[in-house]
C-alpha cells in the first residue's frame, strides 16, 4: 500500500483562493510512480481504486439523502469506459462534475443546495519530488449543509486515504 500523508492544501492549487471562505478543507499527498500521468488519468485510478466499505457507504449515503431532498450522487468509481484524453469540462467523472483542467491539475466538484464542494487532483512540478495532492474544499449553505457535514467531515479522511493508498500510481 501507499503511504498517504497529510499536508496543506498547494499554493499552486486553483483551489487555494476559495480557502479563506471554505467552511471544511483538507489534502492529502502520495507518491506517484508514473509520472507521465495526467491529472485526470490519476483520478480514474484512484477512484477505480474504492474499497468496498467506501461503496458500501457511498450506497448507503445515496439512500439517505434522497430522503431529505439532496442529490444521489451515484458511485465513486463510476467513471466511464471514455479515454482520460477525452474528459471536458463540464462532463461527468464518478461523482463529480468537471469544472477545470490544466496539464498539472484537475478540479472537480458537486454544487447542490447545501454545500458545494471541490476536489483537486494537482501533480507536483517536475522539479520536485513526483507526488500528488488532493485537496477537498467544501463551502457549506444552510443548516442542512452542516448537519450533513458533520459525519462526512469526520469520515472524509480515512475516504480519501484510503483510495489513494490503494490505487496503482
Amino acid at each position: 500500500m501507499t503511504q498517504v500523508a497529510e499536508t496543506a492544501v498547494p499554493v499552486e492549487s486553483l483551489l487555494q483562493p476559495s480557502l479563506a471562505s471554505a467552511d471544511f478543507y483538507d489534502a492529502y499527498a502520495a507518491p506517484l510512480q508514473e509520472a507521465g500521468l495526467t491529472p485526470t488519468e490519476i483520478f480514474l485510478r484512484v477512484s477505480r481504486a474504492t474499497p468496498r466499505w467506501i461503496a458500501q457507504l457511498m450506497a448507503l449515503r445515496n439512500r439517505l439523502v434522497r430522503l431529505v431532498g439532496l442529490k444521489d450522487v451515484g458511485a465513486m468509481g463510476g467513471a466511464t469506459g471514455k479515454l482520460a484524453a477525452d474528459y471536458r469540462v463540464g462532463d461527468r467523472l464518478g461523482i463529480f462534475s468537471i469544472f477545470e483542467t490544466t496539464d498539472k491539475e484537475l478540479v472537480l466538484g458537486i454544487d447542490d443546495h447545501h454545500l458545494d464542494v471541490r476536489v483537486s487532483v494537482l501533480k507536483a512540478p517536475a522539479e520536485s519530488a513526483r507526488s500528488y495532492v488532493v485537496s477537498t474544499v467544501v463551502h457549506i449553505h444552510n443548516r442542512l449543509g452542516r448537519l450533513y457535514m458533520a459525519p462526512v467531515g469526520f469520515i472524509h479522511p480515512f475516504i480519501v486515504r484510503a483510495m489513494m493508498a490503494r490505487a496503482p500510481l
